[in-house]
């Protein structure tokens, strides 16, 4: 008795799971923060972006990164995740990143120039950087591109349940002889007709398909600050998501 009780609970909890299908808002005014498929195709666009940025000539030197952008989201949104992005590209290129926040002092200790010491999170140099490395964000966000396709197969199979039971209810009720079987024919009729349309209603023939669009395109300018050229580097990408509610995962990245 006890191991059906623990089979029929096992059956329960397997019935109560189901899956929830990631989605996007069409408008940005429906969520007060991006979701999942938003971020990651933000973050996707990043990547490729910050990957085809050329810091070869910055090897073996030592960068200052400031970041910047137009109209970026917040402090701490894309402009955060750019930076991290940059330092890991300049160190795989061989630069010498400094640890953010800078202060230059030339030729001076930290008491005497009056300014944080090491350990309240402060780099005090006795030397500029080679370089600065001005990166800017020229755009930089999510497209949304909403498209109606239309189920030929679902919406043929669903015009014809309703033609059918139409036709046939009425042909049923013209030959039938008497009220009863013309009563049947109308209840049938209006039953084959509605669960026609309710068929339509739950699965609709006009689905709507979702493209989420990541784009971001970044210009790093390096300036130096002793001996040396100043070069710029740009590098931009792009990375979709198409959210289907046919798909079962709800959506696919399209690289």
């Amino acid at each position: 008795m006890g191991g059906k009780l623990l089979l029929l609970g096992a059956l329960a909890a397997v019935c109560a799971c189901k899956y929830n299908k990631e989605t996007v808002p069409v408008r940005r005014a429906e969520a007060d923060i991006r979701v999942p498929n938003q971020q990651r195709v933000v973050a996707l666009a990043t990547d490729q972006a910050v990957e085809a940025l050329d810091f070869t000539k910055l090897q073996g030197k030592s960068v200052a990164i400031e970041v910047t952008g137009v109209f970026p989201h917040s402090n701490t949104d894309l402009l955060g995740y750019l930076h991290a992005q940059v330092e890991a590209k300049l160190a795989r290129s061989g630069a010498r990143v400094l640890a953010p926040p800078v202060v230059i002092v030339p030729g001076a200790t930290p008491a005497a120039a009056g300014v944080p010491s090491l350990t309240q999170g402060s780099l005090v140099l006795s030397e500029p950087p080679d370089y600065r490395l001005l990166v800017n964000v020229s755009w930089g966000g999510a497209d949304i591109r909403d498209k109606v396709t239309t189920d030929e197969p679902l919406l043929t199979k669903q015009i014809g349940l309703a033609a059918t039971g139409l036709i046939s209810g009425v042909l049923l009720f013209t030959l039938s002889d008497s009220a009863f079987r013309q009563g049947f024919a109308v209840i049938g009729t209006i039953g084959t007709v509605g669960g026609a349309g309710l068929w339509y209603e739950k699965h609709s023939p006009f689905p709507h398909v979702i493209t989420l669009i990541g784009r971001v395109r970044i210009v790093a300018q390096a300036i130096p600050t002793k001996e040396g050229v100043s070069f710029t580097t740009e590098g931009a990408g792009e990375s979709k998501i198409v959210n289907d509610e046919r798909i079962p995962e709800g959506y696919m990245v399209v690289q």
